[in-house]
């Protein structure tokens, strides 16, 4: 968003990105995370849990304690699973649009050397989000495809990719 605005407004960046405005988003964006991470915990809380209660994960997902309970959970499972794709695909999805605008708008500018720092501003970034999605994405994939065979590698991996908050 801020690339967006700083590279197709200039001029008016600073009346677009008022602290009100950046206040809002952030609000915002906070209380989108608090809903999604509320939402699947209260779907746990309502199973019944006859066996161990012990989960098996070093990161904080919640089909390791869906698999605990003693019901179907396939429901919760495609809600849980709608629930990561969209927190995932979703900003993902918006920082491409925004990044197809913002070529649009650098292949417009006459002078060369501009068109080549805007690039290099974008490319820093979005290697940046390469690095953030890709190793999240693979492991959510390994993960629900069963493409790692064993548990424990599994949770190796996903040792490896969680260090940040909001990544598995």
């Amino acid at each position: 968003y801020d690339r967006l605005i700083a590279i197709c407004w200039p001029l008016r960046y600073s009346t677009i990105n008022t602290n009100l405005r950046m206040l809002l988003i952030i609000v915002g964006i906070w209380s989108l995370v608090v809903l999604l991470e509320t939402f699947p915990v209260s779907l746990a809380a309502r199973l019944p849990y006859c066996g161990s209660r012990e989960v098996n994960s070093c990161c904080r997902e919640h089909s390791p304690v869906y698999r605990l309970a003693c019901t179907d959970i396939s429901h919760n499972r495609q809600l849980a699973t709608a629930k990561t794709l969209t927190v995932l695909l979703g900003p993902l999805s918006l920082i491409i649009f925004t990044y197809v605008i913002i070529v649009v708008a650098v292949t417009r500018i006459a002078s060369i050397s501009q068109r080549r720092k805007a690039f290099h501003t974008c490319f820093t970034h979005l290697l940046l989000v390469l690095l953030y999605y890709m190793p999240v994405i693979v492991a959510y994939v390994l993960g629900n495809l069963r493409l790692v065979p064993n548990v424990d590698l599994l949770t190796s991996i996903l040792t490896i990719f969680c260090h940040h908050p909001n990544q598995c």
